[in-house]
């Protein structure tokens, strides 16, 4: 006999009881979908990253991490993110997409506080968050079946990160770890403001007038990527958000992406995403959630 034991109910840890809903989920590095090395930042979709195999490091809202196996990364809505190559050659990971995120005591869209750690070691947890994420899966294989999972969708994941979130701790980062990423900030912060133009190393030299090494050099030990490197992958992170939620032609999205040749931008692509642009939009329409084909017609940026 199995005997169940009720406890008083709690209050919800969501903002008046609004469950989240799933976006996307999908895995990458094993075999079927090379790990993104490109960096993206969606508004208004919070990312829940499950480090499943490997080790390496990530950037998140401008500062790396080194992350290991049985790690969680929270990222929160409109925070650029993304793996850095040189320091992750090996790593395979689990990606949740995830709308209308509603924490208490949080704005929308947030896992967590500006400078809290993003990062959770989920060691003691991992066998019942890999059971979640096989249940997820198994529901989504039939959702398109049945219109009435959407509700055992919604509640699966609701009670993941109920369980996730009680190992949230208020861990602040320290200063001196911040106050070292300084100029490199300052650097980014001209990038972002100016990579979808035809930008060369020199030129964002001469505009921040430093040394061009010198500045490379800082720039790759605060961000984890050199300054071009960073620009491309900023474009074609940017391009991966067109590609999902937008009905734009390749060709259109490679001119929004600072691409003038169309080819260019899908060999770019194809060797930072590992498959072409066209199957990248249709792999991740597989992974969408809700009616198909239901895609916004405006750019995200």
């Amino acid at each position: 006999m199995v005997r169940a034991v009720l406890h008083e109910s709690s209050a919800s840890i969501f903002t008046n009881g609004a469950k989240p809903q799933l976006l996307y989920l999908y895995r990458e590095g094993d075999g079927k979908m090379k790990a993104s090395y490109t960096l993206q930042l969606q508004n208004d979709t919070a990312e829940l990253i499950i480090i499943e195999k490997g080790c390496g490091r990530y950037m998140i809202d401008s500062q790396p991490y080194n992350i290991v196996e049985k790690n969680i990364l929270l990222i929160n809505a409109g925070t650029l993110h993304g793996l850095c190559p040189e320091d992750s050659p090996s790593i395979q990971c689990c990606r949740l997409g995830i709308q209308n995120l509603q924490l208490k005591g949080l704005p929308t869209g947030k896992f967590i506080k500006d400078g809290i750690l993003p990062i959770l070691s989920c060691d003691e947890h991992f066998d019942i968050l890999h059971g979640f994420l096989e249940l997820y899966e198994k529901i989504l294989c039939h959702s398109s079946q049945n219109n009435h999972l959407q509700e055992a969708q919604d509640n699966l994941l609701a009670a993941m990160l109920i369980c996730i979130m009680q190992d949230v701790k208020n861990t602040h980062q320290t200063t001196s770890h911040i106050q070292e990423y300084n100029l490199g900030l300052h650097i980014k912060e001209y990038i972002d403001n100016h990579y979808l133009e035809d930008l060369h190393l020199n030129d964002i030299a001469a505009a921040l007038h430093i040394n061009p090494y010198y500045m490379s050099h800082t720039f790759k030990k605060a961000i984890g990527y050199s300054p071009i490197q960073y620009m491309i992958r900023r474009r074609i992170g940017e391009s991966q958000n067109l590609l999902m939620n937008t009905r734009y032609t390749i060709t259109d999205i490679a001119l929004r992406c600072g691409y003038n040749n169309s080819n260019y931008f899908q060999a770019v692509f194809n060797s930072i995403v590992g498959m072409p642009p066209g199957r990248y939009r249709k792999s991740c329409r597989k992974c969408q959630q809700g009616p198909k084909n239901n895609f916004a017609q405006k750019a995200i940026f």
